[in-house]
């Protein structure tokens, strides 16, 4: 029934968790969103470890091109964690490009932030800001 479907935008209250994201499979899927729900009083956070996230993501699909987070409460120290673990998992090979939106990030992050991981480049970006919400 969703074979077709190439992008994923899943909305998330209060913390996003790891095991909720391994039950979705949509193996066609190219992009995924991961975003705090937009009528929330406050901006989703991470209820798991960060390295857990590939492996998690990679059960949506392992055909996933571009991952975003936006407005989620995941601070510099988080994201630093995620960007490696993205960096250092083989399963998701078709991953180019990695997006944090407003996920609580300041100038500092910067420095960590490498585009590419020896023959599988991985572009990060990521615009700096609180989360709405």
């Amino acid at each position: 029934m969703f074979d077709n479907v190439k992008r994923i935008t899943i909305q998330v209250r209060g913390m996003i968790r790891c095991d909720v994201i391994e039950r979705i499979h949509l193996p066609a899927a190219t992009e995924l969103t991961i975003q705090t729900y937009e009528y929330a009083r406050e901006p989703a956070s991470l209820h798991d470890d960060p390295t857990l996230l590939p492996s998690a993501i990679h059960k949506v699909s392992p055909q996933l091109v571009k991952v975003t987070f936006t407005d989620l409460n995941i601070g510099n120290s988080e994201i630093r964690d995620i960007i490696q673990s993205f960096r250092s998992s083989e399963d998701l090979k078709h991953l180019k490009i990695l997006r944090f939106i407003r996920c609580g990030t300041d100038e500092s992050l910067y420095s960590s932030c490498i585009d590419s991981n020896g023959e599988h480049k991985i572009q990060v970006e990521i615009e700096l800001d609180k989360p709405e919400g």
